[in-house]
């Protein structure tokens, strides 16, 4: 027989007899189809498990044409309330805008955000037809938690997902559990076998079928129902440290999620349009940088040198020379995201703007808390998108054009961003208007018009001016309150100067420029707005703290004390205000009272090691510990309701409370009036007093005014 023949009868054995295998598996995957089975992977991410799920949106009831779904009450600290009919109407095509706090519209909410802008452009350009637009952007979502939320959105009768995600990824923490300790091989085998549904109906009938309980899954690859960011749980970015290895299961798992939401659109018979984010590059300081590993203590102490030096050339506008020094510290300290972010700045001042945007770039990506998404992840968006044929926007060419055409070099800066990701209202429209040519030129949408610029206008009108110069200050000071905990004081202190000049008399905005005048050493200033945010908020305990901590550190023991003392009665369960009182209990020399407060913080935060030890050392101090107790207190009121005395107690020896602790006295608007110490029901001294400007005045003829 010839070798042909051999090879075609060799091909006959082998091939034909798969044939029908792999015809019947079609048939069968089919059929499951026609049964509505869904591949496991779009019921379960297999990198990171949920303790559990709660719905984003539930049934109302009793509202003029019938069932309707909302946001869920549980679910509006994160999601903007929002609203749509249970069973969509024939003629509605439903699109859910997905993501973290860009598509949520932070700093405003929905109205100004890119669904919002698409909720008022659509029928601009087909009146006919009826839109239904839903922001389902949650505050801090990263990809992850998107997938798991689209396991609820796709039994809504989806049209169309609109996908901005990529800031948050690395915001959770998330160690992987048995994933990282499982064999790249089989990985891909499940990946490829939880994309069908045969895998899926065999895993629930096992699971029917298993005589005991499945074996706990690793706690350490679960993440909680809600998000618990790694910045809530630390003084700033500190927490984060380099690591490589991590990154990389981070961006696999980035890619993964992308791709799964796809599949899962398409599974309920929608269609996926993805966005890369984009972000500022130009004045936006990473949030943390780390020298690169290896390097000895003296050349780190040289590259904080060259920095440092570089930083006082820039400030003198000198960045040729800035620029020299930079780059000796790059050629020792490669991964410096600071050094970066300052050769970048003076190249821009240069005028090299191209060179400027490596730079920048570069820093971008050596952020060791990268809160914003750097080209490595961008480019995942671009290749999901290509490889699984969606359309895309890209965001970042977008907002680079337009910089370009406005500025004549294409590094974003806060001409589109209100802050290092969050774009402004304008480019939340151009935004929403790439968005609705892209869905154009894909087919998804056939508008019976072009949208006309003076109708944009007319709309962008509209949106802007439903935003107050209040409300708008407002916003800002609030980024800068983030901003200024995240450690970026720059960009912190320019947000809030920016709030500042709005004129608004409000205690968040006052607060923030305080802060800022703290950290600057203009101590005086910052008593000055701390209580001009107090006048304007006397029951914020935030501000009460902000002011015991300026109190402090100007050496006015008493106030300090009043102030965290009042903070944490305002915030009952707060046990930080308590530790803060407690140290500046210490300090005064009252050991005592110092414990006393220790002893309320650990009733709010039991088992704290930190508290306990502090005890253990306070008790070492006492002659009779065991007689200090949880203090309690006693308050008389203004008319106002707000408190005028204020006076901790213990229990006396009939068992009636005693004074024992601080006792103070308030103004009606807020500020700090009296202080005085009582030891067994007796004041120790004729204590101290402050006027409404925070300035001391004799404490007797403070005690006969009214």
């Amino acid at each position: 027989m010839s070798r042909p023949r051999r090879k075609l009868a060799l091909w006959k054995r082998v091939v034909f007899p798969i044939v029908p295998a792999v015809l019947l598996l079609l048939l069968l995957e089919g059929a499951l189809a026609l049964f509505g089975v869904r591949p496991q992977i779009e019921r379960e991410d297999p990198f990171v498990g949920f303790v559990s799920r709660v719905p984003l949106f539930v049934e109302e009831t009793g509202r003029p044409g019938g069932p309707t779904m909302a946001t869920a009450a549980n679910k509006q600290n994160l999601f903007n309330v929002q609203r749509f009919p249970k069973s969509k109407p024939a003629d509605a095509y439903r699109i859910f805008c997905l993501g973290g706090s860009t598509t949520y519209g932070r700093p405003y909410a929905d109205a100004t955000s890119f669904a919002g802008w698409l909720r008022a452009l659509l029928p601009a350009v087909d009146p006919d037809r009826r839109y239904e637009v839903v922001n389902a952007g949650g505050i801090s979502y990263a990809s992850y938690r998107i997938g798991e939320l689209m396991n609820e959105l796709v039994r809504y009768e989806p049209d169309l997902f609109v996908v901005y995600t990529g800031h948050n990824e690395f915001l959770e923490e998330r160690t992987y559990g048995e994933i990282r300790r499982t064999p790249a091989a089989y990985k891909e085998l499940f990946l490829a076998l939880s994309r069908t549904r045969i895998w899926a109906a065999s895993r629930r009938i096992a699971e029917r079928l298993r005589p005991s309980p499945e074996t706990p899954r690793d706690p350490e690859s679960l993440l909680p129902r809600e998000v618990q960011a790694k910045l809530d749980r630390s003084a700033g970015p500190s927490i984060y440290e380099r690591d490589d290895a991590q990154r990389r299961k981070i961006l696999a798992h980035y890619r993964f999620s992308l791709e799964r939401i796809v599949e899962m659109a398409r599974g309920a018979g929608a269609e996926a349009l993805l966005v890369v984010p984009a972000s500022k590059l130009r004045d936006c300081t990473p949030f943390k940088s780390q020298h690169t590993a290896g390097l000895n203590e003296e050349e780190r102490a040289r590259s904080e040198a060259l920095l440092a030096a570089a930083r006082e050339r820039l400030q003198a506008d000198d960045p040729k020379e800035a620029l020299v020094l930079l780059d000796q510290a790059l050629a020792l300290d490669p991964r410096h995201a600071d050094l970066h972010y300052r050769r970048g700045m003076a190249l821009f001042a240069l005028d090299r703007y191209e060179e400027a945007d490596s730079s920048l770039r570069r820093a971008r990506a050596e952020d060791v808390c990268p809160l914003r998404a750097f080209d490595a992840m961008q480019e995942i968006v671009r290749e999901v998108a290509r490889e699984k044929e969606v359309p895309l926007v890209d965001f970042p060419d977008l907002v680079a054009s337009v910089t370009a055409q406005e500025r004549g070099h294409a590094i974003p800066g806060d001409e589109l961003f209100l802050d290092h990701v969050h774009p402004t209202i304008h480019g939340h429209g151009l935004l929403a208007e790439a968005i609705l040519e892209e869905l154009v030129a894909a087919g998804e949408l056939r508008p019976e018009r072009d949208l006309d610029r003076r109708v944009f206008d007319r709309i962008a009108a509209r949106i802007h001016g439903g935003i107050s110069p209040e409300t708008h200050a407002l916003a800002l000071a609030n980024l800068a309150l983030t901003l200024d905990w995240a450690g970026k004081e720059e960009e912190s202190r320019t947000l809030a100067r920016k709030a500042l000049e709005s004129g608004a008399e409000d205690p968040t905005i006052l607060m923030i420029v305080a802060r800022h005048a703290a950290k600057e050493g203009r101590e005086e200033e910052a008593l000055g707005y701390f209580l001009r945010s107090l006048r304007a908020n006397p029951g914020s305990p935030v501000v009460h703290s902000q002011l015991g901590m300026l109190q402090a550190g100007r050496g006015d023991l008493e106030a300090a004390a009043a102030h965290f003392y009042l903070a944490g009665l305002i915030w009952e369960d707060n046990d930080v205000y308590h530790q803060q009182l407690a140290t500046i209990q210490a300090r005064r020399d009252r050991p005592e009272m110092a414990l006393a407060s220790l002893l309320k913080a650990r009733s709010l935060k039991p088992n704290d090691a930190r508290i306990e030890q502090r005890i253990r050392r306070l008790r070492a101090k006492l002659d009779r510990p065991e007689e200090v107790t949880v203090p309690g207190f006693e308050v008389t009121r203004h008319p106002s309701g707000r408190p005028r005395t204020i006076c901790q107690t213990r229990p006396g020896e009939n068992g009636d409370a005693v004074r024992h602790g601080i006792w103070t006295e308030w103004f009606d608007t807020g500020e700090l009036r009296r202080f005085v110490d009582y030891v067994g029901g007796a004041p120790d001294g004729p204590g101290s007093a402050w006027n409404r400007e925070g300035e001391r005045v004799d404490p007797t003829v403070a005690a006969q005014s009214p």
